[in-house]
């Protein structure tokens, strides 16, 4: 091995270990920097109108931006807490009270009275020696989704003070990005090996990307929050404004979403005796609830970043399982990297 071998090999191991060791230095900061990052392709656009409305005043345009962001996403949390907590806290009250009455028992037996027996007695008939006893197993269900969310809502109280710190240190970085984003780019790229019409396209496909994830998620899950929770307050079904922002959140999650929230809502109102009231929501979960997730997101994501709908929603559930919530658009945009990269290979060896 030559001096210069040993040197080069040399620089690279230290390289590595300084690297790794910036790891566990950043480690606590890693999810303020990505939410910046995401924050920072959003709304740079933004930025370079004020900056040229600012005559070329780097910080009081990303300043602006930033008070703004914080308008934005402070502003309806603050709105929404007070209300979602007290509806939280009768929900669980009312819940604990019907358990403990044995009031799941009176539901039980009105179902059983509805023409749903019918379909109830072909269960029966179908499943008789599994030996089902639904109603304990109706009470433990209630039972466990009311603990689970007051327990989520006890552990969200106590990070609270971590939130609101992650959330302060994420407009803290945002606002330096948004300053020194050109150069910080500039840098980046210049770290990448491949020819500047490739780097452009992986820059842009990023950008693409970021917004595109951002836009579909935030806009379905708020049409549909909204969409429900008008049905809900019109129709008369407790707690609208906790189960608006719950099929707000749940909108985010590739399996499930909205039709875990309005169905049992409906199946609530047809147990009361409404039973117009019960159809009225289950045909508006069907045809515009659910409906709107089903045309904006493929509309909104997949037109725009042109991935294919089957690993785009495999992105976004493995997305969620290995970065936590983030993941929802880190998942994607890794899926849109990835085939951008593949695509530069094929372009640049053919006969590979």
């Amino acid at each position: 091995m030559t001096q210069r071998q040993l040197f080069i090999l040399s620089f690279f191991v230290l390289l590595v270990l300084v690297f790794l060791q910036l790891i566990g230095v950043f480690q606590l900061f890693l999810h303020p920097l990505l939410w910046a990052v995401i924050l920072a392709l959003i709304f740079y656009p933004l930025y370079t109108r004020c900056l040229r409305l600012f005559r070329g005043r780097k910080n009081l345009a990303s300043l602006t931006v930033v008070l703004l962001v914080l308008v934005l996403t402070a502003g309806p949390m603050t709105f929404f807490s007070g209300t979602l907590v007290r509806e939280v806290i009768d929900f669980y009250q009312k819940v604990g009270g019907w358990i403990l009455e044995k009031k799941y028992e009176l539901l039980w037996d009105r179902i059983l009275d509805s023409p749903l027996r019918i379909v109830w007695d072909k269960i029966i008939e179908k499943t008789g020696a599994l030996d089902i006893q639904i109603v304990p197993l109706l009470g433990t269900a209630v039972q466990g989704i009311s603990q689970a969310i007051v327990g989520q809502i006890q552990e969200g109280a106590k990070n609270f003070l971590f939130f609101v710190i992650n959330y302060l240190i994420t407009l803290f970085i945002l606002f330096f990005f948004l300053r020194d984003g050109e150069s910080m780019e500039r840098g980046l790229k210049a770290l990448f090996p491949m020819t500047r019409e490739n780097k452009k396209v992986v820059f842009q496909r990023l950008t693409t990307t970021v917004s595109a994830v951002v836009q579909g998620l935030v806009v379905t899950g708020a049409a549909q929050g909204l969409l429900a929770g008008l049905a809900f307050w019109i129709l008369g079904v407790p707690f609208p404004v906790f189960l608006a922002l719950l099929i707000a959140f749940l909108a985010l999650a590739p399996i499930g979403g909205a039709v875990l929230v309005w169905l049992p809502s409906a199946g609530y109102l047809f147990a009361s005796g409404h039973w117009g009231k019960a159809l009225a929501l289950f045909l508006w979960g069907v045809l515009v609830v659910s409906a709107v997730d089903n045309f904006l997101k493929p509309l909104l994501i997949g037109g725009k970043t042109k991935l294919p709908t089957l690993f785009l929603f495999l992105a976004i559930l493995g997305g969620l399982a290995f970065y936590g919530f983030i993941g929802v658009f880190l998942g994607p945009i890794m899926l849109a990297l990835f085939l951008t990269l593949i695509e530069i290979y094929r372009k640049e060896y053919p006969e590979a």
